[in-house]
């Protein structure tokens, strides 16, 4: 018996953990506009979780590691790399920090100067509240205790609304084609509206994370201005960020 659309779709996402709609389209040579019904067809029915741009299994919805695993992580590379970037905190900017545990060592490291610091992130906020020059901002939103941070569309809504001098940010994992990944749409979602408005971006990511692919393609390293890391990376990764002018620190 010939399998629907429908099924044909969740046994992709079965068998390979996520879709996107272009790809879909393509292969069950259908129209964007039809794959999207399909995939909020199977939302409405609780098959799927959909994601941006396409669609997961709702067992893949949330794999991200709570701060508590990822502050000991690596600890000492991600205090290194942070040492590093608050060398470009300056008077009077307005600084983003995502809810990574790498930010995190950011604010804890950070000058007590007359600036701005916009997050979702409640332990970025502890970091900051005894340095009485530094103005914090937080994004409100729908608070996760997974994470200890701030998600969702009134997050977003603020993001939208404010100038950022630097973003700075992680991630779960970076490949030598200079994607960057992120285990979770929450995550992936005001990490790219923080990105879009700021007017310089700083990764941070230490040598754990290359080679490695997540659930979320969060955005491509092009989109970089500073790359921090403890090692260098590939020879590809390298070759990539001379192409696009993205500076490494090491």
């Amino acid at each position: 018996m010939m399998k629907t659309r429908e099924e044909l779709i969740l046994q992709l996402i079965s068998s390979i953990g996520r879709v996107y709609v272009n790809e879909l389209s393509l292969q069950l040579d259908v129209s964007v506009e039809t794959i999207r019904r399909d995939l909020n067809n199977l939302v409405k029915k609780g098959l799927v979780h959909r994601i941006h741009g396409g669609a997961v299994s709702p067992k893949s919805k949330d794999i991200g590691s709570s701060f508590q695993v990822r502050q000991k992580t690596n600890y000492e590379a991600k205090r290194s790399i942070a040492e590093r970037v608050v060398e470009y905190v300056f008077e009077g900017a307005v600084i983003g920090l995502d809810a990574s545990s790498s930010s995190w060592h950011v604010a804890q490291l950070m000058p007590n100067i007359p600036c701005t610091v916009v997050t979702n992130s409640m332990h970025n906020i502890s970091a900051l509240v005894n340095k009485p020059n530094i103005r914090t901002i937080a994004t409100g939103g729908a608070y996760s205790s997974k994470y200890d941070a701030f998600y969702g569309p009134l997050s977003e809504h603020l993001l939208q609304r404010l100038h950022i001098d630097l973003c700075i940010f992680s991630c779960s994992g970076i490949d030598s084609n200079g994607d960057i990944w992120e285990s979770n749409e929450l995550n992936a979602s005001i990490k790219r509206k923080m990105i879009e408005t700021s007017g310089k971006n700083f990764l941070l990511a230490d040598n754990s994370k290359f080679e490695r692919k997540h659930l979320i393609k969060l955005n491509t390293l092009s989109q970089v201005n500073l790359f921090f890391t403890n090692i260098l990376p590939s020879v590809q990764l390298q070759d990539y960020c001379k192409n696009f002018d993205i500076t490494i620190s090491i």
